[in-house]
Order: structure tokens, then C-alpha cells, then sequence
């Protein structure tokens, strides 16, 4: 029994292209109305924040966003050992929370004892490791791209990232045979 065309289906759960394009216009709304959004009230922070405050839970807040690293770190570990494409979502989400770490560090030492020393930590360890997270980030996607291009007998060269659109019925029923396993192809669909 040939379930290649039915797994592609339940997989999109039949969802029509025309709808997938409403969804991305959509997702382009809400974006755009929330950069409409935060530019007055960075300014209003700008104006009102005072310069000085006393934070109640400053132990609470930085262990607890430490805590968020470990098991963001612990998560891009797993997915990779286990060679999932989740990886590339945690390790975006491990990118983000290293740079704002190093971000804060920095930015509420300057002015103290501890100022050089944040500073070194984000310069030695906190920015780099966020950036080769990035990086893994957008080579996992490259990758991904370029096998679903080959898997589709893509001819010519691969277009750039900056111009490839948003997948939605990328890998069509005729293509989930040849698909390798871990696209779409012959092994069944798990979590990830």
C-alpha cells in the first residue's frame, strides 16, 4: 500500500496553498503592527524610566534566566545528538537568550566593580558562543534547503536564503518516495 501521498496530506493536514499564503500575510501584519507598536513606547521608556532601580529579586532573575540557558543548551545538545531538525529552532532560541545574557551583563555592570569583568565574559564566551549558534541556526537551514531543492530535482544552482520564500507543500506527494528519510521520505513522521 502506497501511503506516500497520504502522509504528505496528513502531514499539511490539507491545508491549500492559498491558505497557507493568508497565514504568512498575516503573520507579516501582526509583525509590522508590532514594530508600529514597541517605537512609541521605546520612546515612552526612554522618557519615563528612571535611571536607578532597585530590583527586589535581582538573585531570582538572573538565576532564573541562567536556568533558561541550561535547558535551552541541554535541548540544542539533544536535538542535535539526535540529529533533529528541532536544532535549528533551539539553537536560535540558545543565540538569542546568550546575546541578551551578555547584553545585560554588560549594560547593568558598566559603572562598577564587576564592569571588566562582564565584559570579558561576554567578549570571551557569551557572544561568540551566541553567534555560532546563529550560525548553526542558518546552516541547518541552508542544508535543509539544499536537500529539499535536490530532492525536488532542483536544476540550476539554489536560490540564496535571502530569496527563497517560505516553504508550504514543498515536498509534493510525487516527491515523498524520493525524499531522504529524514524530509519527508520513506520513515514515518515523529515528533520533533
Amino acid at each position: 500500500m502506497d501511503a506516500g501521498p497520504e502522509r504528505v496530506d496528513r502531514r499539511h493536514d490539507g491545508v491549500p496553498p492559498s491558505r497557507h499564503r493568508e497565514l504568512n500575510r498575516q503573520v507579516a501584519a501582526l509583525a509590522g503592527a508590532a514594530v508600529v507598536i514597541l517605537i512609541p513606547w521605546i520612546v515612552f521608556l526612554a522618557v519615563s524610566l528612571p535611571r536607578r532601580y532597585d530590583a527586589h529579586h535581582w538573585r531570582l532573575v538572573w538565576i532564573g534566566f541562567d536556568i533558561f540557558e541550561v535547558l535551552a543548551l541541554a535541548h540544542v545538545a539533544r536535538s542535535a545528538w539526535s540529529r533533529r531538525r528541532v536544532t535549528l529552532v533551539s539553537s536560535l532560541i540558545v543565540g538569542t537568550l546568550l546575546f541578551s545574557d551578555a547584553w545585560f551583563d554588560v549594560v547593568t555592570s558598566l559603572g562598577n566593580a564587576d564592569q571588566w569583568e562582564s565584559i570579558a565574559t561576554a567578549l570571551g564566551a557569551e557572544l561568540p558562543l551566541s553567534f555560532f549558534f546563529f550560525w548553526l541556526a542558518r546552516r541547518i537551514l541552508v542544508r535543509t534547503l539544499t536537500a529539499i531543492h535536490e530532492a525536488q530535482g532542483g536544476a540550476g544552482p539554489q536560490p540564496r536564503l535571502r530569496d527563497t520564500h517560505l516553504l508550504s507543500h514543498s515536498l509534493r506527494a510525487r516527491d515523498a518516495k524520493t525524499a531522504p528519510a529524514d524530509l519527508g521520505g520513506d520513515r514515518p513522521a515523529t515528533r520533533t
